[in-house]
Order: structure tokens, then sequence, then C-alpha cells
């Protein structure tokens, strides 16, 4: 393998070999490319590029070549991964390579047997791949000496699919524990993050590094995005996909039920020998299997929920179905990018069920080829897991100086914002708790820790946090799928129905602390009071949607819509027009005792809007939805009084009131056990960040007026 002017030649002639006679590769990727050069100076580095276009190379090929070259000790990288199944199938990836290299890669995770961890603290392996958690419970559990053998020289932390983890309390428990990591190390360390997608790279940067942002290497080749989008019946599926049997399919649902109710579907209609189901709640074994059996097809239809987004290589596939689109562009995206990893195009169908889901893929595919995407948000203070750190950090310790741990600590980007001041008060509630024991400023943990954490219950310590803020909904023993956390907080309660995989459910009981809906079936032909897959569609889309329901949207991003979805988009933008909607307003329409705000603004700035609505006026049956505010009223309310509330938005947000709603609104909802341990204040502040979106609300409110309009079709979107 060779290349004039290319990064190939800043390889060991080892790594040169390899690439050229193993992988049997003619040239780089463009990414490898711009990549190589940047790793290589030590740089801490954020990859971003699609899925399957060879970042995950262009991240390994200089490390290896820094391992073969300068023959590094072990650890001397250590790969973070969100998901064990990614852990896995990246486990069997870098073994092939560390084979040839004469090197050795460990798993660690909680499937992996005792024994295997046991023989890497007393033997480290060059490469290890691991979670955040196992991570945690290395420093928890492992002495000085252990960790200093484990840590000591490594060289390079690599941070797979960073956007999962960034904005989650995950990431933050994460990033922390690399700030941790820290003090065991050598020499210094680059910071590697990869990611298929990230709305605000700089923001991420920082995370990756605060003090020297991490260098920002994106992939220069636009690979061509094909795409149609089409009714979407059982029926039309079914006649669609016949012509596509004999190539390789990603068809990817919203929920369990829907994997296996296509699953068996086109198993029948289509008559297909290779066809594969994949979702979380299929046993591990049998799951990983139909990775392997479909990344080796040639042909074959697969049919996944979400778990298959992110970056298990199952081969290359030729296109990427979606039966209903996604909810934000950053999954639209990731899904997309599985397919074109040979043609270098990448194709998509995407099926359609409401009328609002028309607009929602015309929002994304208009997003995407102005490479807009959603910005991760970092939490400002995240003092719940903060809370964790430092007793995590005290336990590793035995005992610590306050001034030790704050120093220790306040080091991790996601904890930078947290003052003296607020420390000094988290550790006198610690205090009053007995979470710790405080002896002339020499913390060591108290009664309480013992009590809550100690013994059995330490690896609810370990991992506490619900990775994707996703309610799983139960009927007994079986998993039917899951619902986003702000629809569950927000409209479910016991007795209320709702429709999840084309099926009527009743809820019975909410188990905020284990992320559980438990649900009965409806009656059959059952009216839910609320219909919905428990999806939110966010700011960023919402607000695309009121620009195209003005005209303002590219009428040559059409020309893959099937007629039918043509003539609704027309039809919706006529009707828009002819009630009252225009640029720079938030229509208002008042039907009898029941109000729509339609302010396009996303679920979180509407179910916050309802909310503080309820702080000055008698309302009920509130039905939010990312398009409008919608509530019924026992009292007179006008539109003069309607105009009142949302021109005093950002006054309302102020007053000491809004926290006590949150609080009742958000009701036994816990989303970590750390939350409930901080004072009042900082409890429902990180509820408010977790469940609504001031920010966005403000802004509607404040560079549009509000404008009574006539009766709409709009009120029957979902």
């Amino acid at each position: 393998m060779t290349g004039n002017d290319s990064a190939v030649e800043l390889l060991n002639s080892r790594m040169k070999g390899f690439l050229g006679n193993r992988l049997k590769w003619k040239s780089l990727n463009p990414i490898q490319e711009q990549a190589i050069p940047v790793i290589k100076e030590k740089n801490d580095t954020l990859v971003i590029a699609p899925t399957a276009s060879g970042k995950t190379e262009a991240v390994l090929i200089p490390i290896f070549d820094d391992i073969i070259t300068n023959h590094l000790e072990p650890v001397s990288v250590i790969y973070v991964s969100p998901l064990k199944a990614l852990i896995n199938d990246m486990h069997e990836r870098i073994e092939n390579w560390c084979n040839h290299f004469n090197l050795e890669v460990t798993k660690w995770h909680g499937d992996v047997p005792g024994t295997k961890k046991r023989a890497f603290i007393k033997n480290p392996t060059d490469i290890l791949l691991i979670t955040p958690e196992s991570l945690e419970v290395i420093f928890m559990n492992k002495s000085s000496e252990e960790k200093e053998r484990i840590f000591k020289n490594v060289k390079y932390v690599i941070v797979d699919e960073i956007h999962y983890f960034v904005e989650s309390d995950r990431g933050t428990q994460l990033n922390s524990i690399i700030n941790r990591m820290k003090a065991y190390f050598n020499d210094s360390v680059s910071i590697v993050g990869l990611s298929a997608t990230v709305g605000n790279p700089e923001t991420v940067s920082k995370w990756l590094n605060p003090d020297k942002p991490a260098k920002i290497v994106t992939d220069p080749s636009k690979r061509p995005f094909d795409y149609k989008v089409l009714c979407g019946s059982d029926t039309d599926i079914c006649e669609v996909l016949k012509r596509y049997v004999g190539r390789k399919i990603l068809i990817f649902v919203h929920s369990r039920k829907d994997a296996e109710r296509y699953y068996n579907l086109l198993k029948r209609a289509l008559k297909i020998k290779n066809i594969y189901i994949h979702h979380s709640s299929i046993d591990r074994d049998e799951r990983e299997d139909s990775e392997k059996k479909f990344k080796h097809l040639k042909d074959g239809f697969m049919i996944s929920t979400s778990t298959l987004e992110l970056g298990i290589d199952i081969g290359n596939i030729d296109i990427v179905v979606q039966i209903r689109p996604t909810y934000n562009v950053s999954s639209f995206l990731q899904r997309v990018g599985r397919s074109g990893r040979k043609s270098k195009k990448q194709r998509s169908i995407v099926f359609y069920k409401w009328d609002e889901e028309i607009f929602i893929t015309l929002a994304e595919i208009g997003l995407i080829s102005e490479n807009r995407i959603e910005d991760i948000k970092i939490p400002e203070k995240p003092k719940d897991i903060y809370f964790h750190q430092m007793l995590s950090s005290i336990f590793e310790k035995g005992k610590i100086k306050q001034s030790e741990l704050f120093n220790s600590l306040k080091d991790s980007y996601v904890f930078s914002k947290i003052t003296k001041e607020d420390f000094k008060s988290i550790v006198e509630n610690m205090e009053e708790r007995e979470f710790v024991h405080n002896m002339n400023g020499n913390l060591s943990l108290g009664y309480n820790f013992e009590k809550k954490f100690g013994k059995r219950n330490f690896m609810s310590f370990y991992s506490v946090f619900c990775p994707n803020m996703e309610y799983t909904v139960r009927e007994g023993v079986k998993n039917i799928g899951s619902l986003d956390l702000l629809f569950v907080v927000h409209f479910l309660q016991e007795g209320t129905k709702f429709i999840l995989g084309g099926v009527p459910w009743i809820v019975k009981d909410i188990d905020h602390k284990r992320f559980n809906v438990k649900v009965q079936r409806g009656p059959k032909g059952n009216v839910p009071d609320w219909i919905s897959e428990g999806a939110v569609v966010d700011h960023l889309i919402s607000r695309r949607i009121y620009e195209i329901l003005l005209g303002n949207y590219d009428e040559d991003l059409l020309k893959t819509f099937d007629e039918p979805s043509q003539d609704k988009i027309h039809e919706y933008i006529e009707h828009a027009d002819s009630v009252g909607f225009k640029e720079g307003i938030i229509p208002v329409e008042i039907d009898s005792n029941q109000v729509y705000i339609y302010t396009f603004g996303g679920l979180k700035a509407n179910a916050l809007l309802s909310t503080i609505f309820r702080l000055y006026h008698d309302i009920y049956e509130v039905k939010d939805n990312a398009y409008f505010s919608s509530f019924k009223f026992r009292e007179n309310l006008s539109f003069n009084m309607i105009q009142e509330v949302m021109a005093n938005i950002k006054d309302v947000l102020n007053e000491p009131e809004i926290d006590t709603i949150i609080h009742e609104k958000s009701g036994k909802f816990v989303k970590n056990k750390f939350i409930n341990y901080l004072p009042y204040e900082d409890n429902a502040k990180l509820k408010m960040e977790l469940l609504y979106s001031p920010e966005d609300l403000i802004k509607l409110v404040s560079e549009n007026s509000v404008e009574l309009i006539g009766s709409t079709n709009f009120k029957d979107w979902r």
C-alpha cells in the first residue's frame, strides 16, 4: 500500500503491509487521510464521520502504529463504549488486528466472567475495551497498586459513539472518571472521541479537553443520499419490498412489537429465507448470532429497532428502510449512514403512516441537506452525578480532604461550573444525611452510605443511570416497547390509555425507579385518551415544519416523495395560509373551551407552556405535542389573557412557584437515585433541565407575536 503525499507515508512499514497485504486496501479513505496525521501528533481529537466511512480504522491505524513503532507497554489503550454489544463487536474486530501484531486485547463488562477480569488485573493487556460502569468498579474496588498497574502506561483513551454519552448521566460520569484516571497516568494521554453525528462539535471538543479543546476532524467526502418517501400501509410496504428481494436490506421500526409483526409479515408475504430480527428483548446470544450471519450474507432482510443504529458491524447494506420516520436528525443520519459502504451512495426508503410524518421526513431531509443536526446539550451543573462522584472518590481514597476532593473534581469539564459554595452546600447536606463524616475537613463515608449502598447494593451504586431516558413498557414479564421519559412523566398515570405498536394499552403502574410502565390491554375498539408512540419530536424539527407550512423549503426535495405525500404537503401549506399562519407569529386557536397554541416549538417547550398556564388558570385535559400546547379551561379564558401569559413567560420562569409546579408535575420521577439526596432547589432545577426547554420557549415568545386564527386541521396531528 503506497500513496505519495498521503497519510500512509507516515506509517510504520509493518502497518503499511498489514493494510495492503492483509486487509487488501489500495488506499486510505478521506476521513483516514484527515485523522491519521492529527492523531499521530498526539492531539486530543474528535473524529466525526458517517457510519461505515472508516472512522474507527482512522483512529486505530495511528494508535496501532504507535504501539508497534514505539513498543508501548500495556495497557496503552482504553477504549470506552456505551453498550456491551458494541464492545463484543469491537473486540472481534480489534482482536484480528492484535493477532497480526502479536498484541492482546481484553473486553470488560457485566457479562464477562470474573476469571478473565482477574487475569487482566494480574497481567494487563495492550488494549482494554470497557463500559463507564466497569471503569467505576475498577476505581472503587481495586487497590491503588492495581489501578496504577492498569493505568500507568495508558497513552490513548478512545470514547466511541461519543454523542450517545455526552448529554446523559453516563456521559457526565465518564467525563469525571477520565479526569480521575489522570492521577494514575505516567505520561500525557491523548483522548479521542468518535461519532457519526454531532451538531455542535466545538462543545464536545471541550468535553474531551476543557483546557485545550480537541482538534475536530470531519469527513471531507459527501456520500450521495438517495431517498424515497412513500405511503406505508402493510400492503404498500410488502409490495414495495418485493422489488428488493435479492438485495441486502436493513429495516428500522419503532418498537419491539412492530419488529416482531413485520418479521412475521414479511417472512410470509415475501417468502424469503434470509430474514432476521433484532431488538433488546431477544436473547443476547441469539442476537449476536443473527448479527454474524447477516454480516456475511450478500442478500437478506434484517428488521430492527434502534438497537442497530449504533456501529455494530453487519456488513454492507444496500438500502435502509424506515417504517415510520425517526424523530430526530441524528438518528436519521445514523440509520441512513449504515448503507452504501461499497457503493458510496446512501439509500433510504421512508414509509409514513400519519400526515405529520410526511412533514417530519421532509424537515429531516432538508436539515440534512444543510448539514444541520440537533445540538448536544450538556447539563450546566449536574449536581446529582457530582454527588455520586464525590462518594465514589471518598470510597476510593478512604479519607480525603475537602479541598483535595473539590480540586480533583473541578478539572472535569462537566463539573467546571460547580462553585466552592455549591460544593460546601452539598457536603453539608451529605453530613446531615450521614452519607459522609467530616472530621476537621477530612471526609470519610458515613453510616448511611453503607446502609444505602453497601454490600449487595454496591452494584446499584456503580450503575444507577437510565442510559437513554426511556421507560420500558411491560405486560406482565413481556416487554412491549419503550416510551420517551417526557411522554411518561407529562402524560401517563395509573388508568391512562395510550397506543403503542398499534395496540391500545391501559397503565396499571409506573415504576420510576426502574423506568418501567406496567400495562394491560385496553378493550377492543377502545379510543385512547392519548394516541402516541411515545416519541418526542424536538425543537429543531418542529420549527422547520412550521417553515415548510409557510412555503419556505426547497421544492426539489419533494421529487422522490410519492404523489399522495406531495399533495398532502401542498394541501397543508394552502390550509396554513388560509387560516392565518405567517412568519413572526405564534397562532392561537380557541375552539369552545379548548385552546391550541401553535408554537411548533417541540414537546419540551409546549409541556412547559401548559405547566405555566396552570400557575394562573384553571386548565385541565392537557394534550401537548411537538406542534401545539393544548388544554381545556373551566373559566372564561380570553385571548387577551393568553397574550398576557405569553408576554410574561420569562418573568414567570424566574418566579419561585415554578419549582413547586415542576416537583408536583414530575411526581415520583427520580431521574436517578441521587437527585433526591440533593437540596430542594437543586433537585427542581435538574428536573427542569431534563423535562423542559425554557430557553426554546423564551426564544419563541420573544421573537414572535401571538395572533388569533381560524379553525385548523392541525389539531388532529399527534
